[in-house]
């Protein structure tokens, strides 16, 4: 009877220990799919701050170069490049020349559409001149398709080096009627598109604002209709 008891306690151990391992097993696959689930999560947490991060600093980036355009359409650099060329971005030059200009008439600014029409593109050199208000101006896939007729910006202007970013200034000319003592006078406002890469691949901002004169003839004026394009 004695043995018989003993026999009986011997084979239910041996069945525990049996079912023990196979249940460690099973914990311990547990235990590593949570683990591999928390740093997955932690990965996708990450890439999106990094992702979220970067498009930021596109952004910021893209407003700088908003600061760029209008230090070119005032006219407050005298040179273009760093090789010393003479600025003729302000200068309509004669009829032999065929460059992009800030017209300050609507004879230079008929002379500047005559150039630009020969173009493909109503942009050169980051001036443009466009003949409709074409709807897809409000597009970031069109500026981004756009870059050869853009300005690049130095990376002495922006972070991350050249070829990161690029602006376009599109000028529509503004008429103001006379007052008894003044008489009517054209003038301009001018739309600037600024286009901006992050440094993650994909990663890019596209800002567009006006900026207008307060009077037609001071270099002082107000950013109005300031936006981000989307498609």
């Amino acid at each position: 009877m004695q043995f018989t008891r003993r026999h009986s306690l011997t084979i239910r151990c041996l069945r525990c220990r049996g079912f023990a391992l196979p249940t460690l097993m099973v914990m311990l696959a547990l235990a590593s799919i949570a683990a591999m689930l928390a740093l997955r999560n932690l990965w996708v947490n990450d890439q999106l701050l990094n992702a979220e991060a970067d498009q930021l600093r596109a952004q910021r980036k893209a407003e700088a170069v908003l600061s760029v355009a209008l230090a070119d359409i005032l006219g407050t650099t005298t040179k273009i490049n760093s090789d010393a060329s003479p600025n003729t971005r302000h200068t309509a030059g004669d009829g032999t020349q065929t460059h992009a200009f800030f017209p300050t008439s609507m004879s230079e600014y008929d002379l500047l559409r005559q150039r630009l029409n020969t173009n493909p593109s109503p942009c050169k050199a980051g001036i443009c001149v466009p003949n409709t208000l074409d709807a897809k101006v409000t597009k970031a896939s069109y500026w981004k398709a756009q870059t050869v007729t853009a300005m690049p910006v130095g990376a002495s202007d922006t972070p991350y080096g050249d070829n990161t970013a690029w602006y376009w200034i599109e000028i529509f000319p503004q008429h103001i009627t006379s007052t008894v003592n003044t008489s009517p006078t054209s003038s301009f406002f001018y739309r600037v598109t600024a286009l901006a890469n992050g440094v993650m691949p994909g990663s890019s901002t596209v800002l567009q604002a006006i900026w207008v004169r307060n009077t037609p003839t001071f270099n002082i004026g107000q950013w109005r209709s300031w936006h981000v394009l989307h498609d």
